[in-house]
C-alpha cells in the first residue's frame, strides 16, 4: 500500500461508524430544503472516524445530486454530511464513496477543487452579502476564505483574506493517489471556531436561521463530477441565492417559573421629590470634570478627561440651547484642568481662569492658576499667563470663584496624596492646604498678580499673605454667592468623614489635627488660631467623598432659594443645606443618583446641572462617557403607591422564612470566593421579573434589568443576623437590609442609618447604612458583585441558567472584552465588517463553562498561591480600587489584571505607613514592610475594607501575607 501522507487510514465503510439518526434529504425541484445543525451537548473528538455517541444526534443530509442538469441525475458515489454546534465551534462531519481517492495539492488555501475535495459554504444572513467558504481534500488540506460580496468568488486575493482556524482530520479507506486499485470511499471530521465568524456577527442565537451549500468535487479536473445538496440552478457552488436554510437548535430549555415583583417597589422613603433629566443629550463626551456657563448665555464651557482619572483632560464648549452635537474641543494640554472661572469684566478683557495641576506626565507637579484671553470665542493658547503656583502632586485644590468685589479666591490642598505628608496643614507659611485671595487685575513685581490689604494676615509675618484660612485637606469646588456673600467650600475627607465650610475669613480648619471635627494627627504643631469645626459633615456611613456645589438662585425651585446644594461622587446623593450667616437652618437629601458626581453647578439661568463623570464600566468599550443632568420635579405618581415592604415576609422573595424557602421563580445561587463578612456565612437569591433576562458582561458584575432583585442573608453561629437585598429601579439600585428577631422567624426593615449590634459573647456587628451599602455595590463595580462569571461559574450553575433562558449574551462583544483578537480574524477577525450581518444577542455562554474563569476557594490547595491571594483581593477590595471606583489611591486590584497593573507591588504608599521604614502597599518578598498588611488586619480607622466589618478575616491574612512573602523583587 502507497504512503498515505500521515492520513489515518482504516477499514471504514460509509455509514458504519455512525448510527442512524433522522435523514435530511435534498430533493431536486422543491425549492431550497431546511437542514438542521443540533446541539452539541459534548463535543465531538476530531479525529476523522466520526464514533463519537453525539454524532447519533446529529440530522444526516444526503441525497448530493447535479440539479443544473435535465433530470437532476444523483451524484454517481454517495456522501452523507452531518453538522453540530456548540458555543465555541461548529462542526462536521462528511463521509463520502470514493472508488478512487485523489488529491493533487496538501498547501493551505491552494486549488484543492481540482480534485476529489468536500466543500462547504455559510452565509449568515439573507439580507447581507457576505459568506464563508471551506474545502477539505483528503490529503486534510483547508481553503478557507471570508467574501464580502458575491463577487468576490472570482477574485483570488480573496482566497487569503483573513486568518481562519479550521481544524480537520481525514479518514482513508483504500489507498491515495492510486488508480490502479478501488477504494472505499473516505471521510473528513473538522469544526471551525465561531471566533473565525467575527466579520459577520459570530456566532448564532438558537433558532437563528443561515444559509448553507454542502457541494463535493470527485475526481480530477476537468473530468470531475461536481454535486450538492443544494437545488443550484447552474453549476456554480457560489449562487448564495439559491442555498439552503441550516437552522440551529439550541439546547433543550429548562421550564422557567415566573417571580411576580408585586411588593419591592418605590423607596420606604416615599416618592421622590425631584428627577434628574439628562442635558444636552447628543453630547458625546468622555469623563466631564465641570461646567460653567460663558458670559452671554449663548455657550457653556467644560472639562473633559479621556479614558478615566489619568488621562489628558480637553476644554470643550456647547451651545446653551443647543442638544450636545455642536459641542467642539478649544484647548488639550498635559496638565489636569479643575475649574473654570470668567473675569467679572469678561466682555471687556476676555480674561478666562483655570485651576490646573501639572505637569500630567510626570513630577515635580504644581497647581496653578493660568489666565486665557478668549478671542473669537476661543481662548488665545499664546495668551497663556500662569498667575500663580504652588508645588503639589495629590490633593491640589485649584479651584475657583469671583467675589462681588472683583478679587478671585482660590484652593489649594496639603498637596500629597497622603495624610498631610509634609505637614503643611498647620504651617501659615505654605500656600498649601489653604483658600487664597488674591487681586488678578493688579500684577504687583514679578507676581501676576498682588495680595488684596484686608487680607487677615497681611501683617502677620508667621503668614502667606495670600492666605485667606487654612487648614484644609482636599478642597473639591469652591463658589461663591453674589446675594448672600457666602463663600463654600466643599471638601473631600481621610479616614472617616466628608465635610463642607462656609467659608470665614481668618479661620483655622484643622487639617490635620483634625479630620473635620475629629481628632486625627494630634501630635503635631497647630496653628496660631483655634480649631473651627465644619458647618456640615458626614460620616462615611452617608458620604463617601464630596462634592461641593453652588448656592441656588434660581427660579425653579424657590423652596431652595439661597440653599448650598452639593452632592457625594460615591454615591451620587445630591443634598441641599440651609444656612443664615449664623446657623445651619435646614438640611435634607434632594434625590439619589447614580451618577458619579464631579460637580453640581448651575447653568445660565441658575438651574442646577449635576456633572456625572461617568463609568469605565461599558459593555463593547472601556469607558464610558458620562453626562450633564438638570434637576427637574418627579412627575406625581401615576397611581396610588403601595408601602415598602417593612418586614422581609412581605417582600415576595420568600416563600417561607423559617427554612428560608425562596418564592416561585426565585433562583437559589452559590459564588465561589464569598466576600469576607466577619465569619458569617451567605445564602444567595436571585429574583428576576417574569420573562427579563441578565446581560452577560466580559468583566465586572452582569447587568440586571429593572425590577430585579437580589437577597444575601448572613448566618453567623447558626443564627441568621441580617438579609440584605439590592433592589433595581428606574436604572438605579438601592441597598436594604431586614435584621432578625431573636425568635429568628422574621426580619424587620432596618433604618437607613444602619445600626451598630453586640452579639452574643460581646462580639460587635456593623448593620451597614443604605450608603454603606453603595459604597461597595458601586456603579464602577457596576453594582452587582457576586454576579460575574467567575463566581458564578461552579458545577452545573452557569449551564442551568442558560437552559432557563434567563442569560443574554452578545457572544461578538463577550470576546472583545477579553481581548481575543489576534491579527485578523476571518475576513477581518472580530473587526465587524460594514454591511454585513451583526451580533445577535442569545441565551448561550460566551463559552463553554470550562473555558469561562473560575475564582478558587481561599482554601483550595489546588489552585496557585498567586491566583488565591489576587482573587481574595479582588473580591472584597476592587468595587473600590479600580479606576474611578473612589478607593481614593490608584491602586487596582482587580483580578483579571496582569501583577504589573496593579500599581501596588513595590509602590510606596500614598495614604500613610504606619511608622513602618521603606514602606510599600506591597513589598515583594517582605510582609512586613506591606502596609497592605496591617491596613487588613486592624479595625479602625484606615481598615481595609473601610466599611462592613469589625472583625478581621485570619485566613485570608494568612494566604496575603504568604503570597507577599513569595514574590520576589
Amino acid at each position: 500500500m502507497p504512503r498515505v501522507f500521515s492520513i489515518f487510514c482504516a477499514s471504514l465503510l460509509l455509514g458504519f461508524a455512525v448510527a442512524a439518526a433522522p435523514d435530511i434529504h435534498a430533493a431536486a425541484g422543491t425549492g431550497a430544503p431546511t437542514f438542521e445543525c443540533r446541539w452539541a451537548s459534548t463535543p465531538p473528538v476530531i479525529d476523522g472516524r466520526g464514533t463519537d455517541a453525539v454524532w447519533q444526534h446529529a440530522a444526516k443530509i444526503d441525497g448530493f445530486s447535479q440539479p443544473w442538469l435535465p433530470g437532476a441525475p444523483a451524484a454517481k458515489e454517495g456522501t452523507q454530511v452531518r453538522l453540530l454546534w456548540d458555543r465555541e465551534w461548529i462542526y462536521f462531519l462528511a463521509e463520502m464513496a470514493d472508488r478512487d481517492v485523489a488529491f493533487d495539492s496538501r498547501e493551505h488555501n491552494g486549488e484543492l477543487w481540482k480534485n476529489d475535495a468536500f466543500e462547504f459554504f455559510l452565509k449568515p444572513s439573507e439580507q447581507h452579502t457576505g459568506y464563508y467558504e471551506f474545502e477539505v481534500n483528503p490529503a486534510a488540506a483547508v481553503f478557507d476564505a471570508f467574501f464580502g460580496e458575491p463577487e468576490r468568488s472570482r477574485d483570488s486575493a480573496g482566497f487569503r483574506r483573513g486568518e481562519f482556524h479550521v481544524e480537520a482530520k481525514v479518514v482513508v479507506d483504500g489507498t491515495v493517489n492510486d488508480a490502479r486499485d478501488r477504494d472505499v470511499g473516505w471521510t473528513v471530521e473538522g469544526r471551525m471556531p465561531w471566533t473565525d465568524f467575527g466579520a459577520t456577527g459570530g456566532r448564532p442565537a438558537p433558532g437563528e436561521t443561515w444559509r448553507i451549500n454542502l457541494a463535493r468535487v470527485n475526481g480530477r479536473s476537468p473530468d470531475s463530477e461536481l454535486s450538492s445538496a443544494v437545488p443550484l440552478t447552474k453549476a456554480g457552488f457560489h449562487r448564495t441565492a439559491e442555498y439552503a436554510r441550516l437552522r440551529f437548535v439550541g439546547p433543550e430549555p429548562l421550564p422557567r417559573s415566573p417571580w411576580q415583583n408585586t411588593a419591592l417597589r418605590g423607596s420606604p422613603d416615599g416618592p421622590a421629590s425631584f428627577a434628574a433629566r439628562r442635558a444636552w443629550p447628543e453630547l458625546s463626551a468622555h469623563s466631564l470634570v465641570t461646567f460653567a456657563p460663558a458670559p452671554g448665555g449663548e455657550w457653556a464651557w467644560f472639562i473633559e478627561q479621556e479614558n478615566g482619572w489619568d488621562g489628558p483632560m480637553r476644554l470643550r464648549r456647547l451651545r446653551h440651547d443647543g442638544d450636545g452635537r455642536e459641542a467642539e474641543a478649544l484647548l488639550e494640554l498635559d496638565e489636569l484642568w479643575y475649574s473654570i472661572a470668567f473675569h467679572p469684566q469678561f466682555a471687556e478683557n476676555g480674561f478666562v481662569f483655570i485651576g490646573a495641576n501639572g505637569p500630567r506626565a510626570s513630577p515635580p507637579r504644581f497647581s496653578r492658576v493660568v489666565r486665557y484671553t478668549v478671542r473669537d470665542g476661543r481662548p488665545d493658547p499664546k495668551s497663556r499667563l500662569v498667575v500663580i503656583e504652588w508645588p503639589s502632586d495629590g490633593h491640589n485644590g485649584a479651584a475657583l470663584a469671583f467675589a462681588n468685589d472683583g478679587l478671585l479666591f482660590v484652593t489649594s490642598g496639603d498637596g500629597t496624596s497622603q495624610s498631610d505628608l509634609d505637614r503643611v496643614g498647620q504651617d501659615p507659611r505654605s500656600l498649601r492646604a489653604k483658600i487664597l485671595r488674591i487681586d488678578v487685575d493688579h500684577p504687583s513685581g514679578r507676581k501676576a498678580y498682588s495680595v488684596p490689604r484686608d487680607n487677615p494676615f497681611v501683617a502677620d509675618a508667621r503668614f502667606a499673605p495670600e492666605t485667606w484660612a487654612y487648614g484644609l485637606r482636599n478642597p473639591w469646588r469652591l463658589t461663591y454667592d453674589p446675594i448672600s456673600g457666602q463663600l463654600w467650600s466643599g471638601e473631600n475627607g481621610q479616614d472617616q468623614w466628608e465635610y463642607a465650610r462656609l467659608v470665614q475669613r481668618g479661620a483655622n480648619y484643622g487639617w490635620s489635627l483634625y479630620e473635620g471635627a475629629h481628632p486625627f494627627h494630634q501630635n503635631q504643631r497647630a496653628g496660631p488660631h483655634p480649631v473651627t469645626f465644619p458647618t456640615i459633615e458626614f460620616s462615611h456611613a452617608e458620604f463617601r467623598s464630596l462634592t461641593g456645589g453652588m448656592v441656588y438662585r434660581g427660579k425653579q425651585f424657590p423652596e431652595l432659594a439661597g440653599a448650598y446644594v452639593f452632592g457625594d461622587f460615591n454615591t451620587g446623593r445630591v443634598w441641599a443645606a440651609k444656612h443664615d450667616g449664623t446657623h445651619l437652618a435646614w438640611m435634607r437629601e434632594l434625590i439619589d443618583t447614580p451618577f458619579s458626581l464631579t460637580h453640581v453647578t448651575a447653568d445660565a439661568a441658575g438651574e442646577i446641572v449635576l456633572v456625572d463623570y461617568g463609568s469605565s464600566v461599558s459593555y463593547l468599550a472601556a469607558k464610558s462617557g458620562g453626562g450633564f443632568y438638570r434637576l427637574e420635579r418627579a412627575p406625581p405618581p401615576s397611581g396610588p403607591t403601595a408601602e415598602f415592604p417593612r418586614r422581609l415576609s412581605a417582600t415576595g422573595l420568600f416563600a417561607e422564612l423559617r427554612q428560608l424557602a425562596p418564592a416561585e421563580g426565585v433562583i437559589p445561587y452559590e459564588v465561589n470566593l464569598p466576600g469576607w463578612h466577619d465569619g458569617a456565612k451567605g445564602q444567595h437569591l436571585l429574583a428576576l421579573p417574569a420573562g427579563a433576562t441578565i446581560e452577560v458582561r466580559p468583566s465586572k458584575g452582569w447587568q440586571l434589568p429593572n425590577g430585579a432583585a437580589l437577597a444575601q442573608t448572613l448566618v453567623l453561629d447558626g443564627r441568621r443576623i441580617e438579609t440584605r437585598v439590592l433592589l433595581r429601579q428606574q436604572n438605579d439600585w438601592a441597598g436594604y437590609t431586614y435584621r432578625w428577631n431573636e425568635a429568628q422567624t422574621e426580619a424587620e426593615l432596618a433604618d437607613k442609618a444602619g445600626a451598630d449590634l453586640e452579639l452574643a459573647g460581646g462580639r460587635s456587628w456593623r448593620v451597614p447604612s443604605r450608603a454603606e451599602c453603595m459604597m461597595c455595590h458601586s456603579r464602577e463595580a457596576n453594582f452587582v458583585l457576586s454576579l460575574n462569571e467567575a463566581q458564578l461559574n461552579r458545577g452545573d450553575q452557569l449551564a442551568r441558567w442558560e437552559r432557563l433562558g434567563i442569560l443574554l449574551v452578545d457572544s461578538a462583544a463577550s470576546e472583545r472584552g477579553r481581548r481575543f483578537e489576534r491579527g485578523t480574524r476571518g475576513g477581518g477577525g472580530w473587526r465587524q465588517q460594514a454591511n454585513q450581518r451583526t451580533a445577535v444577542a442569545a441565551s448561550l455562554l460566551p463559552r463553554s463553562p470550562e473555558h469561562l474563569r473560575q475564582l478558587p476557594a481561599l482554601g483550595d490547595e489546588s489552585a496557585s498561591l498567586e491566583l488565591r491571594a489576587r482573587s481574595y483581593l479582588g473580591v472584597n477590595c476592587a468595587h473600590c480600587h479600580t479606576i474611578n471606583g473612589g478607593g481614593n489611591s490608584a491602586m487596582e486590584f482587580d483580578s483579571q489584571l496582569p501583577r504589573e497593573r496593579m500599581r501596588a507591588i513595590d509602590e510606596k504608599p500614598q495614604h500613610g505607613d504606619f511608622g513602618v521604614k521603606d514602606a510599600r502597599v506591597i513589598a515583594p518578598g517582605a510582609p512586613d514592610r506591606s502596609v497592605l498588611i496591617p491596613r487588613i488586619v486592624m479595625r479602625q480607622p484606615g481598615q481595609m475594607p473601610p466599611v462592613g466589618t469589625r472583625t478581621p478575616d485570619a485566613e485570608g491574612i494568612r494566604v496575603l501575607v504568604e503570597w507577599i512573602a513569595s514574590l520576589k523583587e
